[in-house]
Formats: structure tokens, C-alpha cells, sequence
């Protein structure tokens, strides 16, 4: 069945966009953050059937309620079903809880950290460029080179505070509960055990790969797989996808040519680890497919399962998964997106929603 794109126009340019968990049921509700607004908002909304359905879409969505915020947001993700993180150019992280009702869904600020990023020689807030979560802990990196490790159960001071590098850091995240990635405009990604507070030197670091060798290719995004958390996805500035192996980090397992510009953001599927998807500054939004190859010949005539990761293989990875454009020729970067079961929702600098169905 082919995919299905509806858009929805809302006049604000959205940085994050994630769907609200629901249980036992796909959900019709989600938040969006707001940048390049005088007053940059968080919003919850809910899809809502179209009384007019015969001239536009079969559901339109619908915001119940707002908190404004200083600076853009450049960070949403869940530590609870209730509760979600949020962190912003003014360097805080704020936690914001969900109540949802009936009718009219409410969003109240459930707590902020003291400033988490700063210049120190100015001494003035440093735009926050990613956020992490693992189960209550939140990782957050900065344009002060910082990675702090916080407790969102208590938000004070944070537990574990790293000066992980000298330039800017652009993208975080968890690979388990210990350890954690980071990557800086440089293209240079560093492994952190987060039960200490040492310096970068005393942990691994390795390159993104470049088609141009002599430019440096900064990473946009991390990602890692569902199931095996050793499989590490970085996109770049260029547009491209580098894998590694954390088990072998030295020499990246696969690198694929992808958009033409920036990718902004890329995840896999919350439920289907054969689905990745990519979204970028050209305008794009992709589904990478795993193609289901369940068994290779054995030397003695058997069948034998086939355990090693697409991903991890190098350039045979670009014959064993295909590529479908879900939204293209937009003219507007696409900044963020999320899955829910058979729907993708995005959101763009075209100051409108996109809602993708038939996914899966």
C-alpha cells in the first residue's frame, strides 16, 4: 500500500516534534517545539477528526495548550510517559509534565536545572545542542564543549560534569546506562563512561567519515541501533551516514552517500529495527529498509541463520538495503520526526506538520 502524506500548516517553524506514548494503543497525541519565534512555545496537540473530510484531510490537529520559552528549543524527549525533557538555547533543561483529559490536554512545568551551559570568560548561557535520556538520567552537551549527566527525579546540581571538548559539541547519546557518545563540529565522536567525570584524552575518539578528506565533515546526529547498541549511525553536514562497530571503533564499518544536504535527525522505528528513518536541511525524508535475508548456504548443504547486521556491511550494506523517499522537494529543511506504528510525523521550516501513514 502506497504512503500517504498529509500536511498541516500551523504559521510556526518547528525544531522538535515527538509523538506522546500511549499504552496499548497507537497515539493521536504529541508535542512540538518552537525556534526562530520572538516566543518559542512547547505545544501538545491531538488529532482530531476533519468535519469537512470531502475538501481536506480525514484529521487535522488540534493544540489544547502552551508554556512559552527563552531561546529555541533544541531538545524534547520522554522520562516517562507523563513527563518529558526539554532543553533550550538559554542553556537550562526543564522537565514539563502531561496531563491529559478528556477534552483539553494541559502542559505544567514540573521543574528547571540551575544553568547548565556557559561561556565561562563571558560568563553568559551557552546555547544547549543535544539531549539523552536512559530510564531518569538525562545527558545534555553544549556550545561550551560540556557533557552534564542530571537526575531528572531530583534536577539538582548536575551528577557528573565532563569538559568532554574545546569546540562546540553538536549531538549526544546513550549507548547504555554507563557509557555515552558525543560529537563536536569537527567530525571527531568520543565514548564517555559517565560514573566518572575524566577528561576526553582518557577515552577512545574516532572520525566521521568525508567524501572530501580534506574538509572536516561535522556530525549533525547519533543514533544507535534498537538491538544491538553497538551499532552506532552518525549523520553529517555533507549528507551522509557513517556506521561503526563499538566493538571495533577504530576503522568505520560502513559509510553510505544519503541527502545532498545536512541530515538533521535520524532513528530507527520504535518497534521494527529493519526501518530506519532520515530526515535532512534538502527537504527530505527517507525509510531506509532492511531487505530479510534469513539464511545463507553452508559448506555442507545446510542452512544457516544470518546474524551479521546490514548495516555493518561495508560497501555490500548499500546492495542489502533500499531506499524510498517519503516526503521530497519540500525547499524547507525538515528538522525533526517521530514513529508510531504505521505513522511518521515531521515537521519542517515550512511552518507545517506532515503526517505520513501506511509506513509499515
Amino acid at each position: 500500500m502506497d504512503t500517504i502524506v498529509n500536511a498541516h500548516f500551523i504559521s510556526e517553524k518547528i525544531s522538535k516534534i515527538r509523538w506522546i506514548p500511549e499504552t496499548l494503543k497507537d497515539s493521536n497525541r504529541f508535542l512540538t517545539g518552537t525556534w526562530d519565534m520572538s516566543t518559542n512555545f512547547l505545544r501538545i496537540w491531538r488529532f482530531q477528526g476533519n468535519e469537512y473530510p470531502e475538501n481536506f484531510n480525514d484529521c487535522v490537529p488540534r493544540s489544547s495548550d502552551k508554556i512559552p520559552f527563552v531561546g529555541d528549543i533544541t531538545g524534547l524527549e520522554f522520562v516517562t510517559d507523563e513527563v518529558v525533557a526539554t532543553t533550550c538555547t538559554d542553556g537550562h533543561l526543564s522537565l514539563v509534565k502531561i496531563k491529559r483529559a478528556v477534552e483539553e490536554d494541559v502542559l505544567e512545568i514540573d521543574g528547571r536545572s540551575n544553568l547548565l551551559h556557559k561561556f565561562d570568560l563571558a560568563d553568559q548561557a551557552a546555547p544547549c545542542t543535544g539531549l539523552s535520556i536512559y530510564a531518569k538520567d538525562a545527558a545534555t552537551v553544549g556550545e561550551d564543549g560540556r557533557l552534564n549527566i542530571i537526575d531528572c527525579s531530583t534536577l539538582r546540581e548536575p551528577r557528573c560534569v565532563i569538559e568532554a571538548d574545546s569546540c562546540a559539541l553538536t549531538a549526544v547519546a546513550y549507548i547504555n546506562p554507563q557509557e555515552v557518545l558525543t560529537a563536536n563540529r569537527m567530525g571527531v565522536i568520543r565514548i564517555f563512561d559517565v560514573r566518572t567525570a575524566a577528561k576526553a584524552t582518557e577515552f577512545p575518539s574516532f572520525m566521521i567519515s568525508s567524501e572530501d578528506d580534506k574538509r572536516s565533515n561535522s556530525v549533525t546526529c547519533l543514533g544507535s541501533h534498537p538491538t544491538q547498541q553497538h551499532v552506532v549511525l552518525a549523520g553529517s553536514e555533507e549528507g551522509s551516514i557513517t556506521v561503526w562497530d563499538l566493538r571495533q571503533p577504530g576503522i568505520p564499518a560502513s559509510y553510505l552517500s544519503a541527502h545532498t544536504s545536512a541530515i538533521t535527525e535520524l532513528a530507527f522505528h520504535h518497534t521494527d529495527p529493519t526501518k530506519l528513518f532520515t530526515a535532512s536541511e534538502d527537504g527530505e525524508m527517507w525509510l531506509w529498509s532492511q531487505h530479510m535475508v534469513t539464511s545463507i548456504p553452508s559448506f555442507i548443504g545446510l542452512q544457516k541463520e544470518e546474524t551479521e547486521n546490514p548495516w555493518l556491511s561495508g560497501e555490500r550494506a548499500k546492495n542489502r538495503i533500499s531506499v524510498t523517499a517519503l516526503i521530497s522537494n519540500l525547499r524547507k529543511p525538515i528538522n525533526s520526526f517521530d514513529s508510531n506504528g504505521s505513522k511518521i510525523i515531521c515537521s519542517s521550516d515550512s511552518e507545517a506538520i506532515y503526517l505520513i501513514d501506511n509506513i509499515l
